[in-house]
Formats: structure tokens, C-alpha cells, sequence
């Protein structure tokens, strides 16, 4: 029997995604512990919202003017001021990822439920014409928004101080969420959604802030053995995307340990998708964004025109049509998942966990069609036999915990009933943009 061959300097040299990221949370950590935690810190810039750091010796104060590009300072309110909620409301939440799609529902109906809030997102992903929606429909002292990244620890600060208020319960969507993305891009992903909790966590500790419900992902399962996933289904997640969602839940688990005042929440939910239906809100995905974006958003695309035709990836996986099946939920359930459990104070320590999902899985095939008999459009459609890397056949969710707990299941089930929802908000604008 030969003897099996010593490693090559090349493999000794390649550390595991498990090393990589580890090393970037304890750089960042590092980081932090050296400048006492609230050192400012100068940047670089990706233009995607993903900073490197380094340390300086003092804070500096917020810019008036936008801050984008590589321009220093750190997060503001949009009018450059700190700013005064106005009295008697529920509770003052912050909700990063504020002008996401999920993220600008959830302040949305925060703010329909009485509470002040402050949306802090860099935009970079977000979408401004959102933000602009909530202004024209929120009451006159109850929303802020601060312009900044979580990638700065003194614009967390920023968003944590700048107003009247101190914060009691963070929603934390910030993150960026693309599968292929995160193939081809994995530091990147580590560094915005790991890291970046780790920047937020340290932020909510210096300030006492022990309430937070982090939005998570059912792409932390991966391929899984049995159907539907439950909460106690075993993680595998085989894309740096569900990784780095999965190393992020473990750190705030190990942060409830260290802190037995620290209640959270984990939502682990499915394919999002609809819009509001009033049609203030909805998706919206930007030119540069479109070979990554939801299939709702490709089938709209494709009937607007803005594209040739629909590639759909993926047609030999061990499913009832060959191509991927995922549980649809609609965005307005997923928020409304979200404040149950603020509401009915369902965070705990350790945390809670939920899947949230309908119960039922869709397959891409199937969702397609239903887009086509939505718009009333010819789609053309291109079905390609290779899958998409990183992409898992088939999920869908056991919402038992949740409907027990809750007392919550979706309620927009109709698959074409939630599209009709998306479309009628597309429809709208004729360009890429809300103007």
C-alpha cells in the first residue's frame, strides 16, 4: 500500500471557511477590546456597505452632508440633527436594515402599532425611495432615520444616542443575501453578516440594550434528510450565505450565555416574497442587482421587459418537476412573525427559535406559471439543467412551534393572491428606481 503523499504548501496554506471566519470575528473583536469599544474608526470602501477598520484615537462628529463613497464620518440622522421622538409612544425599536425590502414592512407596521422607530441602513442595498414612502406615511415625531453602517461601530453609536429615547429592542435585518453572491464572494459575506453582528451586540452591551430579534434563514439547514424542517433539524448549510447567518446566531447564543439579561429571538424563515398590499411598499430590485435577485422579481423583469428572458437554473434535482421547491412566504407574515414575538415577549435566554414559513413548498416551475397567468404576459423562459451553485433541492418548513407559541401561521397562502400583491406594486414604476 503507497504511502499517502505529504500536503503541498498550496493546501497547507488554505484555511477552512470555519478558520476564515473565526479569524475575521476575533480581528474584529480585537479591534473593538484595543479601543475600549467606542474608538472611531477610519475605512475603506467597497461601495456595497462591507468596511475594513482602523483604529483611530477619537470620535469624530456626524457629517452634514450625504455620506457615500469613500467620504469619512459617521451615521447621521438625514437631517443632521439629533433627533426628539415625539411623547407617548409604545417603545422605541431600531431596525437595521430599515430600507430593505423586509426591513422598510417591518417599520412600516412598527410604526402602525404605535411604536417610535429608527431605521439605520447605508443604502447601500436599501432602497431610499422606501424611506421616503414611510416619511410621508408616519406620524410627525415617530420616525428617524440614520444613514450608517454596521460595519462602523460609531455609527451604531450614532443610532443608539441620537435621539431622546434610548432603544429597546433592535430588529436586526441588515445583511446582504445573495446564494451565488456568497459563492463567489465568501469574505464578504462573513464580514457583513457575522462581523457586523458582533459590531451591533457590542454596541447593545455598552448601552444595556437586552432585547433583539435577528433575522436568520432557513439556507442555515442546507440539503436536509427529512421534509418539512423543523426547528430542531440538524444545520448544514453549504453556502458561505447560510454560514455566516449560522455563525451569527452562534454568536448571539454565546453572548445570552455571557449575559443572562439578554433575551432574543431567531427567526429562520423561507422564501420571502409579495408586497404590501396597499401598495406603499414592495420589491423593487436595482439594474446592478438583477442576476441575483428573487424569482418574483426575475418573472416581473421578464414581462416589463427589462430583461430578454427568464433563466431558471436548475431542472435534474430529485423533485416532483426537476427543479427547486421553496416555501413562499409573504413578506407582511414574516413581519408580522416578527413583532408576535416582541409583543408577546416571546425572546428568551437561551434564545427562542422559529421557522417561519406557510408549510408547503412551491416549485420553481410551478411559481412561474403562476407569474405568467399574474401578468398576463408571454415570458419567455430558458430552463437550465445546471443548478445554481450552492442551491439545495428542496425546503420547506414545520411552523408547528410557531403556531403553538404564537399563536401565528401565514396568512397570505394564495400563491397568486401574494403575487397579484407584488405585481400591482411593480407596475408602478417604469424605471429601476421609486422616482
Amino acid at each position: 500500500m503507497r504511502a499517502p503523499s505529504a500536503p503541498t504548501p498550496a493546501s497547507r496554506r488554505r484555511p477552512t471557511a470555519l478558520v476564515l471566519v473565526l479569524g475575521v470575528v476575533l480581528g474584529a473583536l480585537a479591534i473593538s477590546r484595543a479601543t475600549g469599544g467606542t474608538g472611531a474608526r477610519a475605512r475603506t470602501t467597497r461601495g456595497d456597505g462591507d468596511r475594513g477598520f482602523v483604529p483611530t484615537t477619537a470620535w469624530t462628529t456626524p457629517t452634514t452632508g450625504r455620506r457615500d463613497g469613500g467620504t469619512r464620518g459617521v451615521g447621521r440622522d438625514v437631517d443632521a440633527r439629533a433627533h426628539a421622538f415625539a411623547g407617548g409612544r409604545k417603545a422605541h425599536a431600531l431596525v437595521t436594515g430599515g430600507a430593505g425590502f423586509i426591513g422598510s414592512h417591518c417599520v412600516k407596521a412598527l410604526l402602525a402599532r404605535g411604536y417610535a422607530v429608527t431605521s439605520m441602513d447605508n443604502l447601500s442595498r436599501g432602497n431610499g425611495g422606501a424611506i421616503a414612502a414611510l416619511k410621508r406615511t408616519a406620524d410627525e415625531g415617530s420616525f428617524r432615520v440614520v444613514e450608517g453602517d454596521l460595519g462602523r461601530v460609531e455609527d451604531i453609536e450614532w443610532a443608539f444616542t441620537g435621539s431622546n429615547l434610548g432603544v429597546d429592542v433592535v430588529f436586526h435585518f441588515a445583511a446582504i443575501a445573495y446564494v451565488g453572491e456568497s459563492m463567489a464572494d465568501p469574505l464578504r459575506y462573513y464580514r457583513n453578516i457575522t462581523v457586523n453582528t458582533v459590531n451591533l451586540l457590542r454596541v447593545m452591551d455598552a448601552h444595556g440594550v437586552n432585547n433583539m430579534i435577528y433575522s436568520s434563514t432557513c439556507a442555515t439547514y442546507g440539503n436536509v434528510e427529512k421534509l418539512p424542517i423543523t426547528e430542531s433539524t440538524p444545520t448544514k448549510p453549504i453556502n458561505p450565505y447560510g454560514k455566516s447567518k449560522l455563525y451569527a446566531e452562534n454568536v448571539i447564543k454565546d453572548y445570552a450565555l455571557a449575559n443572562p439579561k439578554f433575551k432574543t429571538a431567531i427567526l429562520r424563515y423561507f422564501n420571502v416574497f409579495g408586497s404590501d398590499p396597499d401598495g406603499v411598499l414592495g420589491e423593487l430590485p436595482r439594474a446592478e442587482l438583477r442576476e441575483h435577485g428573487r424569482i418574483s422579481g426575475a418573472c416581473f423583469d421578464a414581462a416589463m421587459g427589462k430583461v430578454d428572458k427568464l433563466t431558471v437554473m436548475g431542472t435534474k434535482h430529485p423533485t416532483r418537476d426537476g427543479t427547486t421547491i421553496r416555501d413562499f412566504v409573504h413578506v407582511i407574515d414574516l413581519v408580522d412573525a416578527h413583532i408576535a414575538v416582541a409583543e408577546k415577549n416571546k425572546w428568551d435566554n437561551p434564545p427562542s427559535l422559529y421557522n417561519v414559513g406557510t408549510g408547503s413548498g412551491v416549485s420553481m416551475r410551478e411559481f412561474v406559471d403562476a407569474c405568467k397567468n399574474v401578468t398576463g404576459k408571454q415570458i419567455e423562459v430558458y430552463y437550465r439543467e445546471e443548478p445554481r451553485p450552492g442551491d439545495y433541492a428542496e425546503v420547506y418548513a414545520n411552523v408547528d412551534k410557531i403556531k403553538h407559541e404564537l399563536g401565528w401561521s401565514a396568512k397570505y397562502t394564495d400563491l397568486s393572491e401574494s403575487l397579484a400583491h407584488a405585481w400591482k406594486f411593480r407596475q408602478k414604476f417604469s424605471g429601476d428606481t421609486w422616482d
